[in-house]
């Protein structure tokens, strides 16, 4: 027996939570997309599986996602400042390939969703064409007057040596300050045009510097200092020097 039969809901009353529930066209995360997606299935014309219509809406979301306005803001803006090789936004550090304690040299990536975390900050659920992961933004971005309007659900940001961090591998999250922001595309932008790209100031950026790690000094680090061998360059006693010396008188 379907499990839905048993619940009695008025026709109105559940276009009324589907509205709410599916009001930026994607399915809610987590288990609850599946009952969501279950119920708009089982109200449409062409009824599928439930496994077959979440497929559909994820790729009518990505595709809704990576044609905004915003995203097409961020392609453009990237090409015309040559901010990663060849211009091209498919060059950018991906999020779907980074890993702990990374520094991403160019990223971009749309926000999905903004939590408050009740001390200024913000936690953040961001995706690009490759993956998704969440992230730490700073209350100094959000305060800052250049990036702090644009911030929110559909926003795009790019981002310059943005450091990757994991307190429980494999979950890996991004830390977003200051510093890190080259610009912010807010979800409501109007559609970019060649005229409009060519006006923004050319952003600075950051090298990447990738310093091979010091291995023999992250050892002696980590090496008990009770069991270091002595350096070949202490100073001699003086002490035995004079014991020497007194035996050969």
């Amino acid at each position: 027996m379907d499990a839905w039969r048993g619940l009695e809901i008025e026709d109105d009353v559940l276009q009324s939570f589907l509205k709410k529930c599916d009001s930026s066209s994607s399915l809610i995360p987590g288990s609850a997309g599946n009952i969501q997606a279950t119920m708009l299935n089982r109200i449409s014309d062409d009824p599928r599986t439930t496994q077959q219509f979440v497929e559909e809406v994820a790729q009518a979301t990505f595709e809704r996602d990576f044609n905004s306005n915003a995203w097409k803001w961020a392609k453009m803006y990237i090409k015309h400042h040559d901010i990663v090789k060849d211009g091209d936004i498919n060059n950018v550090t991906h999020l779907g390939t980074a890993k702990p304690f990374e520094t991403l040299h160019i990223a971009v990536c749309l926000v999905k969703e903004c939590i408050p975390n009740g001390m200024g900050d913000m936690k953040l659920n961001i995706k690009d064409t490759t993956g998704s992961m969440k992230a730490s933004l700073h209350n100094k971005v959000l305060s800052d007057p250049k990036f702090g309007p644009h911030i929110g659900v559909g926003c795009v940001m790019i981002l310059n040596h943005v450091t990757t961090f994991s307190a429980y591998p494999p979950n890996i999250y991004l830390n977003i300050v200051l510093t890190n922001v080259i610009n912010v595309f807010a979800a409501d932008i109007c559609p970019p045009t060649k005229e409009l790209v060519m006006v923004t100031p050319k952003p600075v950026i950051r090298p990447l510097k990738v310093d091979p790690p010091n291995i023999a000094k992250i050892m002696r680090k980590l090496r008990n200092p009770f069991l270091q061998i002595p350096s070949s360059s202490k100073p001699p006693d003086n002490n035995n020097n004079k014991d020497t010396s007194n035996t050969m008188e």
